[in-house]
């Protein structure tokens, strides 16, 4: 395994001027003790097994480890995904219109807020997995990300992460009451008419440690009526012993964002700020209780968790030609999950064993209602009177088993072998029409076999095959009918069958220190997909999901970082993710005729080129840290969606610049951050689609035009934090 993104923190101990004295940590939070060493060395390791429920990954696990770094957090309520967006292999783009809901693109897979993608990538906080059940999105609004303290970006499908984990899992790990009393508030102000303020306290006494969150936020939106309103508040007591801990943990959340969604190309050449339907928002309202704890088992480690999380989600879609579309999505879910560790001896070696087990259930009820609009009026089998179409409730029980052990021999080699069997049974009642009512039940076993391979000491290599499971999302099997198309966000039935998505993946990487002050990693993969979901669209505004038989995404990701003098610290990566089709397939499309895909054609909006670069820079100026970087991201083209034939022109490529500077004291910082420096004009994200409106102005025409409907990216925006800390 390699970690590329310990990078920034190792190079917290190493970017010292030569010869001269910097900060240990470089945290803002302090300016204390000093180190004289140049030496891009590792932190030590922490001896854990490597799974869901540990706070960090073990560093010989076989697979590709990022540390997030998250003392250097952007402002907005989407901190987490800018964080995750700056590893490498790992791009970004807004199709909702609105920069507090990125989607993100990890190695050709989707974690993303957006209902009606199909995601890839796996969330925990505390060891509680916390993307959705009814479609498996994830808000990243919801993330309470000044509370965590780490976080690890796992790529690959690791069986002991589960299901839905095919590009990797993210693990966040929130911060604790420390013995030294602390108070900080926090204010931010920036473009677009955004502010937000946040408080955090934190402590521990008599044995009870405690930390406390809240955080609140507005902004008008660089889009017309894209305003959007944030509200989160955070806490955490619990109780350390010498051989157990125990922690609760509550998170409330209530957001309203609204959305502008893409724009037809004739209106984003007339006017990028525009907005085709004013009106679309999503309103979450998270209510999430974790227990967590782990404790000595004779020998070994018992960890276990348990949590209950609703979530009462309302998504309102404005249509033109069609009826506009409420969704009201009530999620609740429940359950918990334990393992054990034990160290043992196959003779000389060391081996060391885990076992787990996990269970949880979900109630998700959904009801969809329509609003007519001038040019359409409600469907006639709906609620003439409410506009009640749809009134549907899904059951879903989820269980699973998995065992790990990894095998010592000697200094250089660790073998480790994993494997994880999952069921899960999805009930789907009509509350409406019965005779819709269906029950679909998945089973599946996931291995790993790898191996880390230490030749010298500085070198680290390793090589893994895995396997990844997908159970299709309740709203997946209800939207599955190529001929009733569901109107967006989504209508419901029992329809045709998926079938689970499995990957196989295989993958080498290497992290080499050929000196003190360069630290370089390579990795390569290979992840063949069967049974693929994909969302295809017949229009602008209706679609179903359906398997696409066989893919395939391979690729390679490079990055390194250098220690300069003075302070200065150079780190840049490389990815190619290559994402396409390996089988023939007719998918719907707007565009007419349109062709089938064929092997070897590219998914949309997966760039094949990424690349970062940052210039940062860490002074110590008497009492105070001055600390900034310059960083620039790039990616290549992307086709559009709806035009999976790779047919048409492609989005072009891009490249966003960014520059912050802070200036930091043991009792506040003022940080200024400035996005989109060069002020580039770009666009993230593109779909086909029919325009009833025709162009900005002009009388609609007779029947509606194909465009290009493009999101357009935010232009150049200036934020300003500051902090004062009270002790």
């Amino acid at each position: 395994m390699h970690r590329s993104g310990t990078l920034p923190i190792v190079l917290l101990v190493a970017s010292a001027q030569l010869g001269a004295q910097q900060p240990d940590t470089l945290r803002a939070d302090t300016v204390r003790a000093r180190r004289d060493t140049t030496r891009v060395s590792r932190l030590a390791p922490v001896r854990v097994t490597g799974t869901r429920l540990s706070p960090t990954v073990d560093e010989n696990v076989p697979a590709r480890v990022d540390v997030v770094d998250v003392r250097r957090s952007p402002p907005g309520p989407a901190s987490a995904a800018e964080l995750v967006a700056r590893l490498p292999g790992v791009s970004t783009f807004d199709d909702q219109g609105t920069r507090v809901q990125p989607t993100l693109n990890i190695r050709g897979y989707s974690l993303s807020p957006v209902v009606g993608s199909p995601q890839g990538v796996s969330v925990f906080l505390d060891g509680v997995r916390i993307n959705e059940p009814d479609a498996q999105e994830l808000d990243f609004d919801l993330v309470p990300m000044e509370a965590v303290e780490h976080a690890e970006l796992v790529r690959g499908p690791a069986a002991v992460f589960g299901k839905n984990s095919l590009a990797g899992a993210l693990i966040l790990s929130t911060a604790r009451g420390g013995p030294t009393p602390a108070v900080e508030t926090g204010a931010e102000a920036g473009a677009f008419g955004y502010r937000a303020a946040r408080i955090t306290a934190s402590g521990a006494a008599r044995g009870i440690d405690g930390y406390l969150l809240a955080r609140g936020s507005d902004e008008d939106g660089y889009r017309v009526d894209t305003p959007a309103r944030t509200r989160m508040l955070f806490a955490t007591v619990g109780r350390k012993r010498d051989e157990s801990d125990l922690a609760l943990s509550v998170l409330a959340a209530r957001d309203r964002v609204f959305q502008a969604g893409s724009l037809p190309e004739s209106w984003l050449r007339d006017d990028a700020r525009a907005n085709y339907t004013t009106g679309d928002y999503l309103a979450p309202d998270l209510v999430h209780v974790a227990l967590r704890g782990d404790g000595r088992l004779g020998s070994g480690q018992l960890r276990g968790n348990g949590f209950v999380r609703t979530n009462d989600r309302e998504q309102f879609n404005v249509n033109v030609s069609a009826p506009s579309v409420l969704a009201s999505v009530r999620n609740r879910s429940l359950g918990g999950a334990a393992e054990a560790t034990f160290p043992a001896r196959l003779g000389s070696w060391p081996v060391t064993l885990t076992a787990g087990a996990e269970y949880g259930h979900n109630d998700i009820r959904y009801r969809i209602f329509q609003q007519a609009t001038p040019n359409g009026p409600v469907e006639a089998d709906c609620d003439q009177t409410t506009g009640l179409c749809e009134n549907a409730r899904a059951g879903e029980d989820n269980a699973a088993l998995y065992a790990q052990t990894t095998l010592t021999l000697g200094r250089s080699l660790v073998l480790t072998a994993s494997a994880r069997g999952d069921w899960v049974r999805i009930p789907f009642r009509d509350l409406t029409a019965p005779e819709n009512d269906g029950t679909s039940t998945f089973r599946r076993l996931s291995p790993l076999l790898g191996a880390t391979y230490r030749p010298g000491a500085t070198l680290r290599t390793y090589l893994s095959m895995s396997g990844g499971f997908r159970a299709p999302a309740a709203l997946e099997l209800a939207c599955a009918d190529p001929d009733a198309p569901c109107p967006l966000p989504f209508a419901l039935g029992e329809d045709p069958p998926l079938r689970p998505v499995t990957v196989w993946n295989y993958e080498a990487g290497a992290e080499w220190e050929p000196a003190r002050t360069v630290l370089l990693n390579l990795s390569g993969f290979r992840a063949e997909g069967r049974d693929e979901i994909v969302f295809v669209s017949s229009e602008r505004v209706a679609g179903y999901f359906k398997n696409i038989a066989r893919t395939q995404r391979q690729g390679v990701e490079v990055s390194g970082v250098v220690a300069l003098p003075a302070g200065l610290r150079v780190t840049t990566s490389y990815s190619f993710i290559d994402a396409t089709y390996q089988t023939s397939e007719q998918l719907a499309s707007a565009i007419p005729d349109a062709p089938p895909v064929s092997p070897g054609d590219r998914f949309p909006v997966v760039p094949a080129h990424r690349l970062t670069a940052r210039v940062a820079i860490t002074r110590p100026v008497k009492s105070y840290v001055v600390d900034g970087d310059l960083s620039a991201r790039a990616v290549s083209t992307q086709f559009l969606r709806g035009d999976e034939a790779n047919r048409q022109a492609p989005i072009p490529g891009y490249a966003v610049t960014a520059v912050r500077l802070g200036v930091s004291h043991e009792r506040g910082e003022v940080t200024l951050h400035i996005d989109n420096l060069l002020n580039a004009r770009y666009e993230t994200f593109g779909v086909y689609g029919l325009n009833p409106l025709g162009p900005p102005g002009g009388p609609p025409p007779e029947s509606p035009t194909l465009e290009r409907f493009l999101t357009p990216g935010y232009p150049r925006s200036l934020t300003v934090t500051a902090a004062v800390r009270f002790f």
